[in-house]
């Protein structure tokens, strides 16, 4: 059996193939059997899928992963609250040109108890130096921490010592007066 997971269903244009997988297991009469299947990217918000199947099967449900997105490489742009003066969206990857007041909002991310202490960002500055004002908000409140993100021609990944974080928390960086940044993505680790 071929499942075939946001196949192009036959009433829309925009679907995108997210695995073309094999069911293989072998059929026993009235037993669902469990089978795991790696999509090709991330799922988020409100999504509809559609299954394309070679022949008839009964499906008793389905349910995905959560991923832990602290210690996941980020794309800006998949943020989930973006706003501010300035920024354009590329690719649905990055977030360029982020400027004046801009603040990108990422939540839930879970530090577990281990927590992290690095930060490492991929961006661009074709200015000296962005500062990168980074909130930390949880149930006991909120703490900033700060890093520079130097002049580079092309995008680069450069890494930050952090103060520890640990636990559930909202993450948000923010980018105030006079920055000019191409943020591609971003990833805490321990």
């Amino acid at each position: 059996m071929l499942c075939r997971f946001g196949r192009a269903c036959p009433t829309r244009k925009a679907d995108e193939l997210l695995a073309d997988v094999v069911y293989q297991k072998p059929t026993r009469w009235n037993v669902y059997q469990e089978e795991t299947y790696l999509l090709s990217k991330r799922l988020r918000g409100i999504t509809s899928i559609c299954l394309v199947l070679r022949r008839k099967v009964h499906i008793k449900g389905f349910s995905f992963q959560p991923v832990n997105r602290a210690f996941e490489r980020n794309f800006a742009a998949e943020s989930d609250r973006i706003y501010g003066d300035a920024f354009t969206i590329r690719d649905d990857k990055s977030v360029e040109g982020i400027g004046n007041n801009v603040s990108l909002e990422f939540e839930p991310m879970d530090f577990t108890d281990a927590g992290a202490s690095r930060l490492i960002v991929y961006g661009r500055s074709p200015i000296d130096r962005n500062t990168i004002h980074i909130r930390f908000a949880g149930p006991d409140g909120e703490r900033t921490q700060t890093v520079d993100f130097t002049y580079s021609d092309g995008y680069e990944e450069r890494v930050f010592e952090l103060d520890r974080i640990a636990g559930m928390r909202k993450v948000t960086f923010l980018f105030l007066p006079g920055s000019n940044f191409d943020f591609g993505w971003f990833r805490f680790e321990k």
